[in-house]
């Protein structure tokens, strides 16, 4: 389970965990006149177990070359182009796939929640992993090797409860730095219909594999599983001999097995061309493979909707619909997708779902899809954002209730339904409450007054928070500008730099505004146009 491996090196899920892919590149060299196997590690968070491969592997018999993401920042979200050639962003796995690598061994360390993750700033979602894996460049990250360790906690976890109850799983994510919405999703994922099974979705990236190990439940520290992974090589003596020996085995690794029998480490095989699952994984590949036509792939999505498991499709079936929206569906494509719609198994199950789901992100995302299906109306959409936005307004105010709050209105706009009423002074008087507010974005101008209220309070955050919710209502009348004006020599700077941008942002002001602004900061007011 995700944080139990590390707690001291997550301080917040959403700066996600760093990757050292390590792997060949150039000409191998030669061991026992063949050439060299190719270790390619994954580390999210310390080099624990990385360091036990490097360090007990000769570099004269393996070769080890490191592929991570250089350029920070821009490694946690994407590269500028999709593999898939719909023009969105793709992740850095993409960047890390090359016809000529060929990976005999892959090693993940890290956080798992659905997505790999830890104290350094990258991460890989098991999405961006099948699709990666799709791609005929990626072979040797995903089908290659004969080896994979996927050390993290529930990356071979069933849909089945282990010791913790998605209750208490739930609490574990946000005690180290999920949000509410977030920690909702994985949990829905872990134990409920929708998606593959962890183990499923492993097995699928990696068919073709022999030998795939994780852990079905809680997995140890870095620290306590590097020994482990130590006595594992070390009985092994020589591991490209055995690597050698045992190419396409799929028998149980007793010697690993006997290392970790003291923890809920597993061994399962990625898909083979025979396995039932095979055919999945096909149809998945098919979805995502921009160079088949919109028709033969909604052919494809009919037949996974009527089957009896179509809700472990829907996460993929939600992608293909986004990229390619509906009304953009030329006659034959509408042909199809009528078919689909008309599929009452796959619907009732569906809008059934998303009423007897609790208020959270993924009960909209789930609307969403039924909207996208024409199952319900966009007023049924709304209907069920405005109720549910209403559940959390009446109930105790915590962050992870905001978070909850603010994924809701970004699938529906809320700012329309609710007014200054509606909003208890209470919230005024925390940075969470005005948050909420923000993201609520209501338009009762009254809700303005109260926000620039809240910045003659003593608190330099809940100032803070209230200009930067200000500066999201532009344009401001003259009375507010006139107001903010006169915090442009605050004590605050955080304040000061937001009020300046807001004037900025406000575009022409009045010869009223104008002078305000000169009494307070005449630089600013030279920049700012007239009307």
């Amino acid at each position: 389970m995700v944080g139990v491996r590390r707690r001291a090196s997550v301080a917040r899920a959403a700066v996600v965990g760093a990757v050292l892919v390590v792997c060949a590149a150039g000409p191998a060299a030669s061991y026992a006149g063949a050439p060299r196997p190719t270790v390619c590690v994954v580390s999210f968070n310390g080099p624990d177990e990385a360091s036990v491969f490097r360090a007990l592997l000769p570099e004269a018999q393996f070769a080890f070359v490191d592929l991570a993401p250089v350029n920070g920042p821009g490694a946690t979200g994407a590269s500028s182009a999709n593999a898939s050639g719909d023009g969105g962003r793709r992740s850095w796995i993409y960047d890390a796939c090359r016809p000529d690598l060929q990976c005999d061994v892959v090693v993940y360390a890290a956080e798992f929640a659905g997505r790999f993750f830890g104290a350094r700033p990258f991460s890989l979602s098991l999405q961006d992993m099948e699709e990666a894996s799709c791609q005929r460049r990626c072979d040797g990250i995903f089908h290659h090797p004969q080896e994979v360790f996927l050390l993290a906690c529930n990356t071979l976890a069933t849909k089945d409860q282990d010791r913790r109850t998605p209750d208490e799983y739930r609490q574990v994510l946000l005690e180290h730095g999920f949000d509410r919405a977030s920690a909702e999703r994985v949990v829905a994922f872990r134990y409920g219909p929708l998606g593959p099974s962890f183990r499923e979705a492993l097995r699928r990236i990696f068919a073709g594999v022999p030998r795939v190990y994780g852990f079905g439940s809680v997995a140890p520290k870095g620290e306590y599983t590097a020994p482990l992974l130590a006595r594992y090589l070390r009985a092994r003596r020589d591991y490209a001999e055995y690597l050698e020996r045992e190419v396409g085995r799929t028998d149980p690794n007793v010697p690993l097995l006997t290392a970790f029998h003291k923890t809920a480490l597993i061994q399962a095989s990625g898909l083979g061309r025979s396995d039932p699952g095979a055919s999945d994984r096909n149809a998945v590949c098919a979805l995502y493979d921009e160079r088949t036509g919109v028709r033969d792939r909604l052919r494809i999505a009919r037949d996974l909707m009527s089957r009896e498991n179509f809700l472990a499709f829907v996460p993929t079936l939600q992608v293909f619909l986004e990229r390619h929206p509906p009304p953009d569906f030329d006659a034959g494509s509408r042909a199809l997708f009528a078919d689909m719609q008309a599929l009452d198994p796959p619907r009732d199950r569906v809008v059934g779902l998303v009423h007897e789901l609790d208020v959270s992100a993924l009960q909209l995302e789930l609307a969403h899809f039924a909207l996208q299906m024409h199952w319900i109306t966009a007023d049924e959409l709304r209907h069920i954002a405005v109720d549910g936005a209403k559940h959390l307004l009446s109930g105790p105010l915590t962050s992870e209730v905001v978070d909850v709050m603010c994924e809701i209105s970004k699938q529906v706009p809320l700012g329309d339904t609710f007014e200054s009423r509606d909003f208890p002074p209470a919230l005024f008087d925390v940075d969470e409450g005005i948050r909420m507010v923000d993201c609520v974005h209501p338009s009762d101008p009254d809700v303005t007054v109260r926000l620039v209220a809240t910045l003659d309070g003593g608190d330099p955050s809940r100032r803070a928070w209230a200009a930067y919710a200000l500066s999201r209502r532009l344009p401001l009348d003259d009375a507010t500008l006139m107001r903010l004006a006169k915090y442009l020599d605050d004590p605050l700077p955080d304040l000061r730099a937001r009020v300046a941008w807001t004037l900025r942002a406000q575009g022409r002001v009045s010869t009223q505004v104008l002078a305000a602004v000169r009494a307070r900061d005449p630089g600013l007011a030279a920049e700012l146009p007239t009307s």
